[in-house]
């Protein structure tokens, strides 16, 4: 009887000892497995438009980080920051502006918007000067190069249909300049061209600036071989669905923003479905204004290269006939 007693007693003991070893393994395997669960790095989400660059143009490696600005109706500013395929840290500012929206245009900025030339302003002048009840600046990009010694532009200018400048006068020290021309039609589109298809289209022209090199021509890339430094840059592009993209990337800075290369511009472009793009006057020039939705200023996005919003000869207006 006392030896039944006892192998009961163990018999207990050794369920009890099972049923706990059980659970201690249940309890190991959640616990691994939440550790799984944490160690996994969040799949971050990005903008349509940061996706298409990083999957279609070949020179993101990783994307850091995109921020999207919804500006107005038809307009968004996106800042994208990646790591490029060189290695080096990249940080690109995209004006989208979709040319079909009611009430939007592009027009050509002076300084003090003067019908004039020969003198200069920043692009955050332009902007509050240019703006006024139903012509209100959205935003700003700067746009043709100009001689320092006198802020004279090395294209011509043409600004709400008057022809300020008629002539290319480039300067041997910038080989890149005075090579083309950006123009808004009379029919409200935008075209880009060499300089030598200036007269053509000049009558054309109702706002137009001069320019640098094109990076794409009727939906081909424009190769550039003489030409190979890595700067900050300022760009323009169109669509054939009338978008136009007004393209900064800021550099001279290893840790924030290198700049880049005209292959790997064009190459961005190409991602974004462009007809035709040009480069403008890039390096420390090189700035973006929006107007600010929430605070309704005028604000530089990027981190020009000078530390400050240089004083330029033009640039390019968004407008609107909003109140």
């Amino acid at each position: 009887m006392a030896v039944d007693l006892i192998f009961r007693f163990i018999k207990k003991d050794i369920m009890k000892i099972k049923n706990i070893f059980l659970l201690l393994c249940v309890l190991s395997i959640y616990s691994c497995k939440k550790d799984d669960i944490a160690q996994e790095s969040p799949v971050k989400q990005f903008s349509a438009l940061t996706q298409q660059i990083a999957d279609n143009s070949g020179i993101v490696s990783t994307v850091y980080s995109d921020t999207v600005i919804d500006v107005a109706p038809g307009i968004k500013e996106t800042e994208i920051h990646f790591l490029d395929m060189r290695g080096y840290s990249t940080r690109v500012f995209i004006q989208s502006i979709d040319l079909n929206t009611p009430g939007l245009s592009l027009e050509v900025g002076t300084p003090f918007d003067l019908p004039s030339y020969g003198s200069s302003q920043s692009m955050l002048g332009m902007a509050k000067y240019a703006d006024r009840p139903n012509h209100r600046i959205l935003g700003a990009v700067n746009s043709d190069f100009y001689d320092v010694s006198n802020y004279i532009p090395l294209g011509p200018l043409i600004k709400n249909g008057a022809i300020l400048k008629d002539t290319f006068t480039p300067l041997s020290a910038f080989p890149e300049q005075a090579l083309s021309f950006i123009g808004i039609l009379d029919n409200g589109r935008m075209y880009i061209g060499y300089k030598d298809e200036y007269p053509q289209y000049r009558s054309q022209l109702t706002e137009a600036t001069g320019g640098g090199v094109l990076l794409m021509k009727d939906n081909e890339i424009v190769n550039n071989p003489l030409f190979t430094s890595v700067q900050p840059r300022i760009a323009i592009g169109y669509t054939d669905d009338n978008i136009i993209y007004f393209v900064i990337v800021d550099g001279r800075n290893f840790y924030n923003s290198n700049g880049m290369t005209y292959p790997y511009l064009s190459n961005l472009f190409k991602s974004l479905n462009v007809n035709s793009a040009i480069n403008l006057d890039g390096g420390g020039s090189s700035t973006m204004v929006i107007l600010n939705p929430i605070a309704k200023i005028w604000q530089m996005r990027n981190a020009p290269s000078d530390g400050h919003a240089r004083p330029v000869s033009n640039g390019w207006l968004v407008v609107s006939d909003q109140p």
